[in-house]
This record gives structure tokens, C-alpha cells and sequence, in this order.
């Protein structure tokens, strides 16, 4: 039997720009970035998704989460160097659960919904640590362009710019 039609995740491929604001579990903000992710619905069952950051002192990053296959529950797979998780479909909303390989007993879960006319979107990182409660990232984007409005050239120059690493600014 082969699994379901996915329903929202092809609803977010495409460009999406925005804001992330990292909130300690006081509610004090303590970071904000400009964000602009680049997600891309490719054949067999696969998906690519980059995240490009960049803060207001001219820092950036540019992370790649590699091709990631969907298993035969729909579960979106992500296992690079830096983190490993599973995304997967719940009623309006997609679900992520992922923990960082350098930051042994660090758990992210985040829930992203669209919202509008399907071109904007809120997303929430909760972020603990054992059990530790260490605050949340709040995130609003609208969606630039869709996924045929990428450029083909940003997937060849993709290797040069991607600064993946261990750790990353936002990964603090």
C-alpha cells in the first residue's frame, strides 16, 4: 500500500522571507534574524530545504539541510552532520521534532502553519534541554515566490556559499 498524497508540504515549497526572534523561557528577547529559506519538493519522495540568516551586524549563515526522504508514513527524515529529526503532516499544521548532534540531550519541537491565502506563515521552535525549559523562537514569513520561482543557478552555487558547520549562531 503506498502512502497518502502529502497535502502541506507541497504548499510550502518555494522562497519564504521573515523574521526569527529567539525568547528566553523568561520571555526576555534575545536574539532576532532575517531569514530567507529556500524549500523544494523534488521526484521520488525527497526534499531539500535551505535556510539563509542573516543578523543586523552583517553576520549570515547559509545551512543546508541536504536531500531528506519521506518514509512510508509521510515522516519527513532529516539526518545530516548537524541535527537529526522527522517532520511529518497533523490536521493544518506540520510538525517537527529534532535534536542537535553537538548539543547531546537538546530537543527542538516546532509547529509551522500557513496562514492567509497560503503565502504567509508562523512557525514556534520550543527548545529544551533534558528537562529544561529553555525558551522559544517565534517566527513570521511570507512566501516570495514559488517553488518554480527558483533560481536554478542558487542550487548550483549552493556547495561555495552553505557555511554548515557543528554550531551555528542560530543554533544558540
Amino acid at each position: 500500500m503506498s502512502a497518502p498524497e502529502l497535502r502541506l508540504f507541497p504548499k510550502h515549497a518555494g522562497i519564504w522571507e521573515g523574521t526569527y526572534r529567539r525568547i528566553d523561557a523568561n520571555g526576555k528577547l534575545i536574539d532576532q534574524w532575517k531569514s530567507r529559506l529556500t524549500c523544494a519538493m523534488l521526484p521520488d519522495r525527497k526534499y531539500h530545504q535551505v535556510n539563509e540568516y542573516m543578523w543586523d551586524d552583517g553576520f549570515k549563515e547559509m545551512l543546508d539541510f541536504g536531500v531528506c526522504p519521506f518514509n512510508e508514513k509521510n515522516e519527513l527524515i532529516f539526518e545530516n552532520p548537524r541535527l537529526s529529526g522527522k517532520a511529518w503532516e497533523s490536521g493544518d499544521s506540520v510538525i517537527l521534532i529534532w535534536e542537535y548532534k553537538h548539543r547531546p540531550g537538546m530537543k527542538l519541537f516546532e509547529q509551522i502553519d500557513l496562514i492567509g491565502n497560503d503565502d504567509h506563515r508562523i512557525r514556534v521552535w520550543k527548545w529544551s534541554e533534558g528537562d529544561t525549559f529553555n525558551g522559544i523562537t517565534m517566527i513570521e514569513e511570507r512566501k516570495v515566490c514559488g517553488q518554480d520561482g527558483i533560481d536554478p543557478q542558487f542550487w548550483v552555487d549552493l556547495p561555495k556559499n552553505r557555511t554548515n558547520g557543528q554550531e551555528s549562531r542560530s543554533d544558540n
